[in-house]
């Protein structure tokens, strides 16, 4: 099994499983349990069965090998327990516990001797000292975090890589909320043995991967991965948070993986070179991944602004054209069509203002009437449902025009707890959609940089 084979997991081992509400061995088998379709087993020295599922004595004494060995033991023991997956013929092993190189010297040669045994066998390590992973596709889970208190992601088109696993899942929290789906998470840890440019190779090489983000503290071999984002990103969109940009920065990421990037290049610069977007902080990092994953590229700068409410068009005015943007007047032809379509106290000359009297079809028509017209390359749009004639039918008219139309869409949803469940819906329909007008331009700006970068692969 190579790490490809991580989305068609059919067999999970998990050594540590526990009784006890609260620990981590319970937390982990509940979650593995919620919706994995494949065989479960459970390695305890004693008990007869937790939460119904047989637990076996040893590994040893499971009937077949399995294909994912989750090790929830502290450092020393969970050495042990690696090397008897191994020897069985697990392919994959996730040890979940810290107390490895991130502690020191003893812990480094925890890992030099828990590396030694799996190589023996080909068996493969994600992490140590991380929460594993999540392919929503076949149901795993290995997440340290109860239900309860996460929203773990519906299948999706973002595949997520985290050298730390709590800001990975609280991330995943808060995005899942909102109805943004992903593909797969994956919590590397310390990396003794797969790194981030593997994980990056893999996502790279998956159908079912459209952008990949990334929170990453350190670059093991730089060029390595580089080289290889830059083979993906003619493909697919690439995104990275970097921890440790500043000096106290580079000083906590060290505390935190016990690895630094010593570098000293622009590493927005750099980055841009192979396709990289870099994100300025976790909310960037996935909108910009689903912008890159739910959009097309943006080819020019001259952006259409559609609302119902003539400040909201202002303000996205003034952010568009500080980051570069054109929101140019339309053509007298352009306008005088426009104008047909909304209301006769509104504005048709860009932002197009539809006042409080847009109806879902007067966005229909002014969308249609923009891309018809060949004079803007994407459109803003707010679709704000606090208006009377806007109703949540609109949703899959965008969801069409985002699959169909010729120029990419963004769209702006700003409100409370209606609107926010409005946007839940359009994100889950696959549009690249914002809680807010700023989110909304950086969100058109990566699109932008996406264009720019591939324009260069043109004939």
């Amino acid at each position: 099994m190579s790490l490809t084979d991580i989305f068609s997991i059919k067999s999970v081992c998990l050594i540590g499983a526990s009784r006890e509400e609260g620990k981590v061995g319970n937390t982990v088998l509940k979650n593995i349990m919620k919706a994995f379709k494949g065989e479960i087993f459970l390695v305890h020295p004693y008990a007869e069965e937790i939460e119904g599922i047989k637990c076996y004595r040893s590994v040893e004494l499971i009937p077949h090998p399995v294909d994912l060995g989750v090790v929830s033991l502290p450092a020393e023991k969970a050495v042990e327990a690696v090397r008897s997956l191994a020897t069985r013929g697990c392919k994959i092993c996730i040890p979940v516990a810290g107390g490895f190189g991130e502690q020191g010297r003893e812990g480094k040669l925890l890992e030099i001797k828990m590396m030694k045994e799996a190589s023996k066998h080909g068996t493969r390590i994600i992490g140590p000292n991380c929460v594993g992973v999540i392919i929503p596709r076949i149901g795993l889970n290995t997440a340290l975090t109860t239900e309860g208190k996460s929203q773990f992601p519906s299948d999706g088109g973002i595949g997520f890589i985290s050298q730390s696993g709590a800001l990975g899942l609280l991330t995943m929290d808060k995005f899942s909320d909102a109805g943004i789906g992903f593909s797969s998470f994956i919590s590397l840890g310390n990396e003794i043995d797969v790194d981030e440019t593997e994980m990056l190779s893999v996502l790279g090489n998956d159908d079912r991967t459209k952008s990949i983000a990334l929170y990453l503290e350190k670059i093991e071999e730089v060029d390595s991965f580089l080289s290889e984002s830059k083979r993906i990103s003619t493909k697919k969109g690439i995104v990275v948070l970097k921890g440790g940009q500043t000096e106290a920065g580079i000083r906590a990421t060290s505390l935190h993986t016990g690895s630094l990037l010593r570098t000293s290049f622009s590493l927005r610069g750099i980055f841009r070179q192979s396709g990289i977007i870099l994100a300025n902080d976790e909310t960037e990092l996935i909108d910009i991944a689903s912008a890159l994953s739910f959009s097309k590229p943006l080819k020019g700068k001259r952006i259409a602004v559609v609302s119902s409410a003539g400040g909201v068009g202002v303000i996205a005015t003034d952010l568009l054209e500080k980051n570069g943007f054109i929101v140019n007047r339309p053509s007298d032809s352009l306008s005088s069509r426009l104008g047909s379509k909304i209301s006769s106290i509104g504005s048709p000359y860009n932002p197009i203002d539809m006042t409080a009297e847009a109806t879902n079809l007067q966005y229909e028509g002014v969308i249609e009437e923009l891309e018809r017209s060949g004079e803007y390359d994407a459109i803003l749009a707010f679709v704000l449902f606090q208006t009377y004639g806007v109703t949540e039918e609109i949703i899959s008219y965008l969801a069409k025009f985002n699959t169909v139309g010729k120029i990419p869409i963004v769209v702006g949803v700003i409100g409370g707890l209606y609107s926010r469940d409005a946007l839940r819906k359009i994100a889950s329909r696959g549009v690249a959609a914002y809680p807010s007008i700023s989110r909304a331009v950086t969100a058109l700006s990566a699109l932008r940089e996406r264009g720019v970068y591939l324009r260069r692969f043109e004939r």
